[in-house]
């Protein structure tokens, strides 16, 4: 039960499309009131059409209660996005893509951010894989720099990882390396939800993939038929987005505010109300 010495953080998993952004606004205000959210961080990199987010959908997805918004390998999708990306400090990509001095090099945006809530900070690192993924910056040496600062602080913020991968082997193997220095790590991307959600040894919580909010009849998000033609025919089709029922998933942690540990988690996989 969340208490005066804890703090309760939902992160969800990738919105996607307007199915998803219609599901998080049904859904998301109702989930934060009734199960006393204080913190809700959401990856928002299919929102828009299934690649990216507009500055109108990641606005919407505020307007629901999200505080922090997270990417991956589609945060860059949207040119028009990248001013957005530079001026919204809550609107994160992933960290490890490589920096660079040279202007005509530099990335928009930020990995990580620190908030507060309630008293409380609260940092958010955004990163992303490389197996099955493009080649880019360490995750893991990126985020031990990030952690390590975080952690010598006089005041060190709680602080939730999500980790866009494709391999699960990447994934564990991040979570038990940050274990016992952040109080969550949870990853994103494959759109699939895992049934592995756990405190590890030393206090993190941990679950593999959060799932994906948006349509349930769907491959990923995308419209079944498209898909299992692309597949038959090796032709690439333009992916869309499925309609129909929709679900909101990810993870509820209740961390202690004293030792910054997960205490508790608890998988959401909540259904909108269907409509065909």
């Amino acid at each position: 039960m969340k208490n005066d010495s804890s703090i309760r953080v939902f992160i969800g998993g990738d919105v996607f499309g307007s199915v998803g952004l219609s599901c998080v606004q049904s859904l998301l205000p109702s989930l934060i009131s009734e199960k006393s959210i204080d913190v809700t961080v959401l990856n928002a990199e299919n929102t828009t059409g299934g690649t990216g987010v507009s500055a109108d959908d990641a606005a919407a997805l505020f307007d629901s209660g999200a505080d922090i918004l997270t990417g991956g390998n589609h945060s860059f999708e949207k040119r028009d996005f990248w001013p957005v990306l530079s001026s919204d400090s809550r609107i994160l990509r992933p960290a490890n893509y490589p920096d660079s001095a040279d202007d005509a090099y530099a990335l928009p945006g930020s990995g990580s951010c620190v908030i507060e809530k309630n008293g409380v900070r609260i940092a958010v690192l955004n990163l992303q894989g490389r197996e099955d993924m493009p080649a880019i910056d360490c995750p893991f040496r990126k985020a031990d720099s990030l952690v390590s600062s975080w952690l010598a602080e006089k005041n060190p913020p709680v602080i939730l990882v999500d980790f866009h991968a494709e391999s699960t082997m990447e994934k564990e193997a991040l979570a038990l390396f940050l274990d016992g220095r952040v109080s969550v790590v949870a990853g994103t991307h494959t759109h699939v939800q895992t049934a592995d959600e756990r405190i590890l040894p030393s206090g993190t919580g941990y679950i593999t993939d959060l799932g994906m909010t948006g349509p349930v009849r769907s491959v990923i998000g995308v419209d079944p038929a498209l898909v299992i033609k692309r597949n038959i025919t090796q032709v690439l089709y333009r992916m869309e987005g499925a309609s129909g029922p929709a679900a909101l998933r990810g993870l509820i942690v209740d961390i202690d505010l004293e030792t910054h540990k997960a205490v508790s988690v608890t998988r959401i996989d909540l259904a909108a109300q269907r409509q065909e």
